[in-house]
């Protein structure tokens, strides 16, 4: 048995905000019932639940965070369930809660009711990029608003300044360890939602904005729907969408084209999954190898993730050596005591009690047999041993940041963009259980397997694999139909 997918919450920023998220669309149909309010003795008793879970099954909940520490946000947390509240409040402790561990695979998901609570509530109607402490426009999802346009930066909502609500929402955001790109490619995703469930809930804002000359306008918004944000056609967005279309090159997961033929190529991977991928990854290099190409530019920008052996796998292509990926996977537990209250497969445990190695440290060590991760790597058919740049933001994560790592320990490539949202030693994932709360039916994802990836010397044990060559993204530039990140690559490249 192997558990070898993990998959990340984050997109990249031009398919993301092209178009709203399906999940959340699918919800916009649904009628929102009244939110139910839950008592202290359920609130309580749910997370009781969770921390025990975590405490029992969690493979490292105490990599970032001590147990001292743990030990009192679990409790001041829990003393703020004292009153009845309604379930997108508890829903919003749960998640500061989690958001202490500094694991960025954590994560509570609603329940259905909230989801149609969510689905029908009219949120803020602007989408956000954060480019350090500033917020700026990205598309404004309102049918007809002429004031607010793409790339004007916001500094006031409803009187606030952004730099308070981003000192309120931040903190509350989960990431691997002190990574905050992962947290703004998190924030950017639903900006709408973690303002209205940390800031405020209102459906009516009034917007302090200024543009590239300083000038300053107030516009007075009405929330939207999540539905509405893909159809609304507001011709304010009209640039940035029509030069955000030609940077997406291809809406391919896998992709391969060549910038200068046959001496630059770039291959662009949005996440490791398929089952043409082992296919895809031995003809590529083939064809690299036959045309004699000398520079590779792999974009990994937005990638969450995917199965571990696809990111090994596109490391053996880079080099003719064999290669460590995983040093060590740790797991506390391989039978839960909360069971009953997951999605956990009780048949997968008598496999797990024959193969896996006792961990004189307590737990249990995963062998070969069970992830091939970390067993010796051999090196790919068709090595590529040019030139490779790699294309990185907050958005690169889980099994993207553990390719990036290892590139990077191997000294196989260099770096263009941002940190990585995932950390450079590993993460917490794989195996993962979800917990469901018996009163509230939130619904929280416990990762199980601690990985270490075979990275050693470091200096960053809290951080992802940082850019040789930072480039940050700025909407001025997409809005002139620039990629910064390539066009640096193909300017090293000569």
């Amino acid at each position: 048995m192997r558990n070898l997918v993990r998959f990340g919450l984050f997109l990249s920023v031009i398919s993301l905000l092209m178009i709203a998220s399906p999940s959340i669309r699918a919800l916009g149909s649904l009628t929102a019932a009244p939110a139910e309010v839950l008592q202290p003795a359920q609130t309580q008793s749910d997370f009781d639940l969770m921390r025990k879970a975590l405490e029992e099954a969690h493979g490292g909940l105490y990599r970032y965070s001590s147990k001292a520490e743990m030990d009192r946000v679990f409790d001041a947390e829990r003393a703020k369930l004292t009153q009845p509240m309604p379930k997108n409040e508890f829903m919003a402790i749960l998640i500061e809660t989690l958001a202490q561990i500094r694991c960025g695979h954590t994560a509570v998901s609603a329940d259905e009711e909230t989801q149609k609570e969510f689905a029908a509530t009219r949120m803020f109607p602007l989408r956000m990029m954060v480019e350090g402490r500033r917020l700026i426009v990205m598309f404004n999802d309102t049918p007809d608003d002429q004031i607010i346009h793409p790339g004007m930066e916001v500094v006031e909502i409803n009187g606030r300044k952004t730099g308070d609500i981003l000192d309120r929402i931040m903190p509350k955001l989960t990431a691997d360890g002190d990574i905050e790109t992962g947290k703004r490619a998190r924030l950017q995703r639903i900006f709408g939602q973690y303002y209205r469930m940390f800031v405020e809930q209102t459906s009516d804002f009034t917007v302090k904005a200024r543009d590239d000359a300083g000038h300053t306008v107030i516009a007075k918004l009405a929330g939207v729907l999540p539905s509405k944000r893909a159809t609304n056609q507001n011709p304010v967005n009209a640039t940035l969408k029509a030069n955000l279309s030609k940077l997406q090159w291809s809406n391919e997961n896998l992709a391969m084209r060549f910038l200068k033929d046959p001496d630059v190529a770039q291959i662009r991977i949005g996440g490791f999954g398929g089952n043409n991928y082992p296919k895809w990854m031995e003809d590529t290099f083939r064809i690299l190898r036959e045309k004699g190409t000398r520079v590779l530019i792999i974009d990994l920008r937005g990638n969450g993730g995917g199965n571990d052996m696809y990111g090994a796998m596109l490391v053996s292509y880079l080099t003719d050596k064999p290669f460590r990926y995983f040093d060590h996977i740790d797991v506390k537990t391989i039978a839960p005591s909360f069971k009953e209250f997951s999605d956990w497969r009780a048949d997968r445990e008598p496999q797990l009690r024959e193969n896996m190695i006792a961990n004189p440290a307590g737990g249990y060590l995963v062998p070969p047999k069970i992830h091939p991760g970390v067993a010796e790597q051999p090196p790919g058919k068709y090595p590529f041993l040019g030139k490779v740049f790699v294309l990185i933001d907050g958005g690169t994560f889980s099994t993207a940041a553990d390719f990036c790592a290892v590139a990077h320990h191997l000294k196989r490539a260099s770096f263009i963009g941002e940190e990585t949202g995932g950390g450079y030693y590993g993460n917490n994932s794989g195996m993962e259980t979800t917990l469901i709360l018996p009163s509230s039916k939130m619904r929280v994802r416990v990762p199980m397997y601690e990985y270490w990836n075979a990275v050693p010397g470091y200096d960053g044990k809290r951080r992802g694999t940082r850019p040789d060559q930072l480039c940050e993204t700025k909407v001025a530039n997409l809005l002139r139909g620039v990629d910064e990140q390539l066009e640096l690559a193909l300017k090293l490249a000569k």
